[in-house]
């Protein structure tokens, strides 16, 4: 019997794949599934229920990638496999048979896989259960439900194959799930950035610090030994510790930079949406630059709804959904940072690792944090959101 602990990796896991048999449905691929779930589920404690947050998306191949989480741990999709709707009278009502195979990290020793196996309602909800099963390589179950395959697919058709139907009344039930989740087609996404391609600002503009502001602990530290521009370049030198931060403030917009360690690996941060008094630590959320925590989110001054701190402490914070995906020292990482409305979300290199909810800070300036090893930055854009 697993721990509660893992009985939640599974739960999670699940949700997140239920919603991507949604989006199938509505839009080719590429599409990402966003959403959010509730499960309920049996543990060394009885029945526990959970709530969680998912993101998974598709490729033009089928290929699938994503992520489930709750405050216990993450877990990774493999395969999706559903059936084709079936329609009933009443107008727009139609549910389909999924099955979500999923994929969590065990301690113990003792590997599993969790299974989601329920219907789609009307392209929106799902319900179903959730199952459990030992996992052993080469198995008829790992084959029938394509684990230890290269890669995670989606698998469609008619009906659900025989193999794998079968396999799943090996498994054991755990408890019931449900999720509510909407989609977007990254085709749209890509006309829509085209559309705005006008509305692109250069934050900095590849010659000098003119549109930007220098805060140092140490006042009596010259400014532009801190803070220089080389080929195209913003060096940082790390010492003092502060910060470079934009004279405006923005509130909703899209910011792409990179960044790279040109010596050895350490700390730094951009620093969003920061206001008040200037100080070390000013009032911001800062998505972090810290080497190997790159997509990690802290809250000074800042709330919102994924906060991991414990209760009373002087920061929020939240990290990052998956393993770091930074580049080897002297490569050039790649931030794409979404802020829109009370949401802020972070890519690292092309991979979504940070969502906030519930932001309580909704403008101020844009800040690069000085703090203790040089960095370098390029390319720093910024793209109003209407």
């Amino acid at each position: 019997m697993m721990d509660s602990k893992k009985m939640i990796f599974v739960v999670c896991f699940a949700a997140a794949m239920a919603g991507t048999q949604c989006l199938a449905q509505d839009v080719a691929p590429p599409f990402t599934w966003a959403g959010t779930g509730a499960a309920w589920y049996i543990s060394e404690q009885g029945i526990d229920n959970t709530d969680f947050q998912f993101e998974l998306s598709v490729d033009e191949q089928g290929m699938v990638s994503g992520q489930a989480r709750n405050e216990e741990g993450t877990s990774r999709v493999k395969h999706i496999f559903y059936s084709e709707p079936k329609q009933y009278n009443w107008p727009g009502y139609f549910s389909r048979k999924i099955v979500f195979v999923l994929l969590f990290n065990e301690s113990g020793g003792y590997p599993m896989v969790g299974v989601y196996n329920g219907r789609l309602l009307m392209d929106k909800f799902f319900y179903g259960e959730i199952l459990l099963t030992g996992y052993e390589a080469g198995s008829d179950t790992a084959g029938a439900l394509g684990v230890g395959d290269a890669e995670a697919t989606l698998i469609e058709g008619d009906e659900l194959p025989y193999d794998l139907r079968s396999t799943l009344e090996k498994c054991f039930p755990i408890g019931t799930v449900k999720i509510e989740g909407d989609f977007k087609s990254e085709d749209a996404d890509a006309a829509a950035e085209t559309a705005e391609a006008d509305d692109v600002m250069a934050l900095f503009n590849g010659k000098d610090l003119d549109n930007w502001h220098i805060y140092s602990q140490d006042s009596s530290a010259d400014p532009k030994s801190v803070w220089k521009v080389r080929n195209g370049e913003i060096l940082c030198s790390g010492n003092p510790t502060g910060f470079l931060r934009t004279k405006e403030q923005y509130g909703d917009y899209k910011l792409t930079l990179e960044w790279k360690w040109p010596e050895k690996p350490g700390n730094s941060g951009v620093l969003l949406r920061m206001g008040g008094a200037e100080r070390i630590w000013p009032a911001c959320m800062e998505v972090q630059l810290m080497h190997n925590r790159a997509g990690d989110f802290v809250g000074m001054g800042c709330n919102f709804n994924e906060n991991k701190a414990q209760e009373g402490a002087p920061i929020s914070y939240t990290p990052r959904m998956n393993d770091s995906n930074e580049e080897e020292l002297g490569g050039w990482n790649r931030y794409e940072i979404t802020c829109k409305g009370d949401t802020i979300e972070a890519t690292v290199n092309g991979q979504l690792q940070n969502k906030a909810t519930g932001v309580s800070l909704r403008k101020g300036h844009i800040g690069l944090q000085s703090e203790g090893v040089p960095i370098t930055f390029r390319n720093i854009t910024l793209t109003p959101l209407r």
